[in-house]
């Protein structure tokens, strides 16, 4: 049996496939490498695939996760699983390697990951022939969740949001300002509180205002990844992630407006990993 992996940092995707045949599927917290030790990524898994299935009817691993575009990175989760399943041919691959799979297949293309975080690649329909060094939600990460609730939050603090935008975000979430820089600079995770608010964005999506946000940031994502790429504009731009997929049509309409091609857009790659890797010439 194969056991397929889809990780980002807020969660990860599992499928058993049982001769081409999914037997179970079930979730489990984000692993990213950067974030967690080995010792982090073993105590989240041990229980999870104990309970799940039997390690040892477990003969390959295929894992695409966010953080592991090194080698040293992908060794980490590589070495954590080999630990609870350790007859088992374990491949961690980069997700972004994993979305230009399940978005295009066997054809060349642009695939692009929009969730918590962003990354985007030149793919020829076998390998990724080009990819932008990720830079984080710090410096990077643009038309992501992190990057649309940071933008948000960043004017809010500001008081530069309109006054019923303002209200409404106070009454949802009872934060203070204080409470708010807490969560960024002193606690965990603060590109996962940051994407949170996307659900607030997405409750609020017919206000002008945040149209034109969320705008703003799929086009600094264009400007800053996709147009980086040779001949970008030749290309079909996929894109797969919870923020391309609930924002859809804002995103349609920054492609269109760059004059990009856009293609494929869906919410999680799981679906056609499994179709990919169901076929003979992949097992």
């Amino acid at each position: 049996m194969q056991l397929i992996a889809d990780s980002g940092s807020t969660k990860t995707d599992w499928a058993i496939l049982n001769n081409h045949i999914i037997e179970k599927q079930f979730q489990t917290a984000g692993i990213n490498p950067y974030f967690m030790t080995g010792k982090d990524i073993y105590d989240e898994l041990h229980s999870v695939f104990i309970n799940n299935f039997d390690p040892q009817s477990i003969k390959k691993v295929i894992f695409y996760g966010a953080g592991c575009s090194s080698q040293k990175k992908a060794a980490k989760i590589k070495n954590s699983i080999k630990q609870i399943l350790p007859f088992s041919k374990i491949s961690v691959n980069h997700d972004i390697l994993g979305a230009a799979r399940a978005l295009l297949g066997n054809k060349p293309g642009i695939a692009c990951i929009l969730g918590t975080g962003s990354n985007s690649c030149l793919y020829d329909g076998k390998n990724i022939i080009e990819n932008l060094f990720s830079l984080g939600y710090m410096f990077g990460d643009e038309g992501s969740g992190a990057h649309l609730g940071k933008t948000f939050i960043k004017e809010h603090l500001k008081k530069q949001t309109p006054d019923e935008l303002s209200e409404a975000f106070t009454n949802k979430y009872n934060l203070s300002d204080e409470e708010i820089l807490t969560n960024i600079y002193q606690k965990p995770n603060p590109n996962k509180f940051l994407a949170s608010f996307t659900h607030f964005l997405k409750e609020k999506i017919q206000h002008s205002y945040i149209k034109n946000m969320i705008e703003y940031c799929f086009d600094e994502f264009i400007n800053e990844q996709v147009s980086k790429y040779s001949n970008y504009k030749l290309y079909t731009t996929c894109c797969v992630g919870s923020i391309a997929y609930h924002f859809k049509d804002i995103l349609v309409l920054s492609l269109k407006k760059h004059n990009i091609t856009p293609g494929k857009i869906i919410n999680s790659p799981m679906e056609d990993l499994i179709k990919y890797h169901s076929k003979e010439h992949n097992i």
